[in-house]
Formats: structure tokens, sequence, C-alpha cells
């Protein structure tokens, strides 16, 4: 089994976070088996499937973490911008000038913010990718529990001895 491993580029105070996704890819590939499981393979493509929900899971957990970090690095910065900047920006403007809309053009052209908004879209995305994923893995155990119930409740053994 080849490592398959998937990193998120260090961000603020957090590190390059490596996953590794070996046991997923070894499942994506055994995908095709499920449609065909009988009683003597289903423990292994059971056993497999559910390795790679479960570090699918550890990995969906990681970037979950990532991205409660991401949202709180926008604020940090939309605080700053607000509280530091904005005042400084304002101050030879008519008082007419401050507005929700500018203020939101203020902090929407400041390339750290923009730089922080980017880095979440990744990781939402990153997250969105991972559920789907648990959700075949998921699924597809379900299927093979039903076959396997139908093969048991027919009373007919597919197995060759």
């Amino acid at each position: 089994m080849s490592e398959v491993s998937l990193s998120l580029p260090a961000v603020g105070r957090l590190q390059i976070l490596n996953l590794d996704l070996s046991k997923t890819k070894n499942a994506e590939s055994r995908l095709h088996e499920a449609k065909t499981v009988n009683p003597s393979t289903y423990t292994d493509l059971e056993y497999t499937f559910n390795e790679a929900y479960r570090e699918l899971k550890r990995a969906l957990s990681a970037i979950s973490y990532r991205l409660a970090k991401a949202e709180e690095e926008i604020e940090n910065i939309k605080a700053e911008l607000v509280l530091d900047k904005y005042p400084e920006f304002i101050k030879d403007k008519p008082k007419s000038f401050d507005t929700a809309d500018t203020r939101r053009s203020f902090i929407q052209k400041d390339q750290a913010y923009l730089k922080a908004c980017d880095h979440r879209d990744q990781v939402k995305a990153l997250e969105i990718l991972l559920d789907s994923r648990v959700k075949v893995m998921e699924k597809t155990c379900s299927y093979m529990r039903k076959q396997i119930d139908m093969v048991i409740r027919s009373g007919s053994s597919q197995i060759k001895f």
C-alpha cells in the first residue's frame, strides 16, 4: 500500500498539517468489490472500509480545528482593521462617509483579510471533500450489511468449501 498524504501549509501560529490518507486510498480502490460482496469477502471489506472511515474522521476533526482557527484569524484581522486602521482612514472624510458599506469595503480591500478568507475557503472545501468521503464509506458498509443480511435470511450460503 503506497502512502498518500494531504498537507495544509502553516498559517499564523498553526504548523504544517500532514494528513495520512493511505487507508482511504486503499478503501477507494476496493469500492467496486462491495457490489459483489459475499460472506467470504465481507469481513475483509468491512475492515478496510472501517479503517478508512476512522482515518477520515481523524482528518476531518483536524480540518474542523483548522477551520475554527481560520475563522478566528479573520475576526482578529477585522477587529484590527476597524479599531486601528479605519479611524485613520475616515478622519479627514465627512461624517456621512462613515457607513456600514464603507467599513465593509475598507475591510474587503485589505490583503491580509483576503488571504485569511482564501485560506478559510480552502479549508472549508477540504472539509466538504473529506465529509463526502466519510459518507461514501458509511453508505458502502450499510449496503454490504444489507447484502449479507439478504444472503443469511435466504438461507443460502455462497461460501464454497
